[in-house]
């Protein structure tokens, strides 16, 4: 870890620009490569089981993601206090975080994988999936299961690479195990003909192998800092579980907008509306990817220069983060408009089946999305980065929450299925409303009263 610590050093004198491509180019790329599995799998799924397939991993997700919410919420939130500790040269500190983060998602993982597997047919019957539906949700739930705690753990360990100043490594782990999840999958659905179960396991066998080989720098007992090298410390896993919270209910307010959408268009449009959500969710995701590539990349770049007192390159890195996700979000804004019927059509067999009429109509009022939530996702990411769990938490719970719910609810009276389309666009730049207020209140908090400049 001598090698991480340079690289930590050489963040404080390199240009802003360098340190973006260093840290957020990698995770840009890592996430792309998980739109790319998200795409080919839906188009798998669609093209080869079916619509009723595609909805029945939608019905999934927000189980899938609930998961992955509490592997968030303590895995950025061990990331930040690794970061900030390394940034004040506090190694003891930053190997406590670390190991309290790995053994508190191990059981968390142990716990989910055993309520999962009592619960799974009640569960996936409550979150909307109807006769037509379920066989398909019950099978990729199958599959999935075996796999849950070497995904989590999967995620923290590529979490704590990009903390050691290995974002590289970490984007090339992640990128080969993407590549061979989507290699995978194709076989087991397509070729040996095991439905979303092989979707599922599938994923499950790409992460595993991918923890174990971030595990030769993360789990090395001759690095300074390691997983297994510190001890459980209940007072540093609350303190992550706070300041991750944010990141984690980003994910759970996903999770719900999604299960209320889906039970709202089932009452709208039966099935085909679900699997019409299911196309346009997908879509969503890739996008959403990009603006969480650089938000998440630059985590722990920021926690480390707050905690060696860099404030003036902490906001600049903020500056030019929020131009670059404002570029991309126009950029994806225009091809939707122009393109997105092409997009939609990759995962249906025909342009003349009900769900493929419904979701491209919807696509385009849903796109407007994308000129509002990178800006919204950045915000939450820098307050992670910061400690100022208060603030990126507020602005969570009311994007993915309690705005979306509001609009789901209301909309649809007056604009029927309009309305669902619209409730998210309109959600994210409620909340960003609030996300500049907040932004303002802790320019003056984190970096001092009397400074009069802006973030």
């Amino acid at each position: 870890m001598h090698q991480s610590s340079n690289n930590h050093a050489a963040l404080i004198d390199a240009p802003i620009y360098r340190v973006f491509i260093k840290y957020a180019l990698p995770s840009v790329v890592t996430m792309v490569f998980f739109g790319l599995q998200s795409l080919v799998d839906g188009i798998v799924v669609g093209n080869y089981l079916g619509s009723d397939a595609l909805g029945g991993i939608n019905i999934i997700m927000p189980l899938y993601s609930f998961i992955i919410v509490l592997a968030l919420i303590v895995g950025i939130g061990s990331q930040t206090l690794v970061s900030m500790e390394l940034g004040r040269n506090h190694l003891d500190a930053a190997q406590q975080a670390m190991s309290t983060g790995f053994w508190s998602l191990l059981v968390i993982g142990c716990v989910m994988t055993a309520l999962s597997l009592w619960l799974a047919e009640p569960m996936t019957r409550w979150m909307g999936a109807d006769e037509r539906l379920q066989p398909y949700s019950l099978a990729y739930l199958s599959g999935l299961l075996p796999f849950i705690v070497p995904l989590v753990l999967c995620f923290y360990s590529d979490a704590m690479l990009k903390s050691l100043g290995h974002p590289t490594f970490s984007m090339i782990i992640m990128s080969l195990a993407v590549l061979l999840n989507i290699a995978l999958s194709m076989f087991f659905v397509i070729v040996l003909e095991w439905g979303t179960t092989g979707a599922s396991v599938a994923t499950g066998i790409a992460f595993t192998i991918g923890l174990c080989v971030s595990a030769c720098i993360t789990f090395h007992p001759k690095q300074p800092i390691s997983m297994l090298k510190g001890r459980f410390q209940f007072d540093l896993l609350k303190r992550a579980a706070f300041n991750g919270s944010s990141e984690g209910v980003s994910e759970m307010a996903a999770a719900v907008s999604i299960l209320i959408i889906n039970l709202t268009v089932v009452r709208l449009l039966g099935a085909d509306g679900v699997a019409a959500f299911t196309a346009i969710n997908y879509i969503n995701f890739i996008g959403v990817l990009l603006f969480l590539g650089i938000s998440d990349g630059l985590i722990p770049v920021l926690s480390y220069h707050y905690g060696a007192k860099q404030y003036d390159r902490v906001k600049q890195m903020f500056r030019f983060a929020a131009v670059v996700n404002t570029t991309i979000g126009v950029i994806i804004f225009v091809l939707l408009q122009w393109y997105g019927d092409r997009a939609i059509l990759l995962f249906f067999d025909t342009p003349e089946s009900s769900a493929f009429q419904i979701a491209a109509q919807g696509l385009h009022l849903f796109a407007f999305v994308f000129l509002i939530n990178g800006l919204n996702v950045l915000i939450i990411s820098y307050f992670t980065a910061l400690g100022a769990a208060k603030h990126s938490l507020v602005i969570s719970v009311l994007r993915g929450l309690v705005f979306v719910l509001v609009g789901v609810t209301v909309l649809p009276m007056w604009m029927g299925i309009q309305g669902v389309w619209a409730a998210i666009p309109l959600a994210e730049l409620m909340a960003l409303g609030v996300a500049l207020l907040l932004l303002k209140k802790a320019n003056r908090t984190y970096f001092g009263r009397k400074r009069r400049d802006t973030i």
